[in-house]
């Protein structure tokens, strides 16, 4: 892959991460959460378009079982993957934040009313405050996973060796 192929990649995995880092704080200042989330889908979708050639470009290598947690960093500077791996600890934090405060329905609205709803059944009646925490709560759940998920491609397309000529030089140092 070209050096500028590689680039655009890393550039529009960056944007995806501004974009992410925008939303969260965004989701701070009772956000309209319902108007973002549909916007989290269309980040899934472009995290896809840009790890689904990583791996295939990995490919035997990616196959292995460790190659998730650093295989994907090997050639890159030490810190790439213990930040990766933070940032998921940090997401994995904030899913289960968010899942302790939503426990065990869905904050919804039923007939204009909000509430915290299971399978059909409403189990509590809730506040629009209330309501607008919670689901605040959850876009910062999604965003923060978002956030983790595109920072392995950013980080791979940015520093992966370039195998032009067999030389080994980073896309940075291009």
């Amino acid at each position: 892959m070209t050096p500028t192929i590689r680039r655009v990649l890393a550039v529009l995995s960056a944007c995806a991460i501004a974009l992410s880092a925008f939303a969260y704080v965004y989701s701070f200042f009772s956000a309209p959460v319902d108007k973002i989330l549909p916007g989290a889908a269309i980040l899934i979708l472009g995290w896809l378009a840009l790890f689904v050639p990583i791996y295939l470009v990995e490919y035997p290598a990616s196959r292995a079982w460790d190659w998730p947690l650093s295989g994907w960093a090997r050639g890159m500077p030490s810190w790439v993957a213990p930040c990766s791996w933070l940032l998921e600890l940090v997401a994995i934090g904030h899913f289960c934040w968010s899942g302790v405060q939503i426990w065990p329905g869905v904050p919804e609205i039923v007939d204009g009313q909000y509430v915290l709803g299971s399978g059909g059944r409403i189990l509590q009646i809730l506040t629009k405050a209330e309501y607008l925490r919670l689901t605040a709560g959850i876009l910062r759940a999604i965003i923060t996973i978002m956030i983790s998920l595109y920072f392995v491609p950013m980080m791979y397309w940015w520093f992966r060796p370039s195998e032009a000529n067999g030389s080994k030089t980073t896309a940075a140092s291009e």
